[in-house]
């Protein structure tokens, strides 16, 4: 005994949804990762664009659960579900690491990860030249 072409049409419909439910899923875990580094990058930004137009040192605080604008404003990425370590895979210090922008804009050469759950990772560069990216 076969399959009717009904019951065909209806398991292949059945099939196609699932497969687009978890799709949907699994970009859903990696656009909220890259929607947090951009927000950690604007953040970077904003301090380095302040540093600039006040001709005045400007810095962003940074721990492994959540990081610090230059108004103060704590934004909690633990209770999103990430992480934010340094390059190498090192937990940030304790008491937070700063990152400074110059007058001119520039800062120390460094480069974070921020990671999810899931153990996926995008990285912030910062080069000397205060230029702040994603990769």
């Amino acid at each position: 005994m076969g399959l009717t072409f009904m019951e065909l049409l209806v398991v292949l419909f059945l099939i196609s949804i699932l497969v687009s439910m978890s799709i949907h899923h699994i970009n859903a875990d990696d656009y909220r990762l890259r929607q947090e580094a951009r927000n950690l990058r604007s953040t970077l930004s904003d301090a380095r664009m302040e540093a600039i137009r006040t001709n005045e040192t400007a810095s962003v605080r940074l721990w492994t659960d959540r990081y610090e604008n230059r108004h103060g404003s704590v934004v909690l990425i633990s209770e999103r579900g990430f992480q934010l370590t340094f390059s190498g895979g090192g937990a940030l210090p304790q008491g937070g690491y700063t990152v400074s922008f110059s007058p001119l804009g520039t800062a120390p050469n460094s480069h974070y990860h921020l990671r999810d759950s899931s153990g996926n990772r995008i990285s912030i560069r910062i080069n000397p030249a205060g230029s702040i990216w994603l990769e």
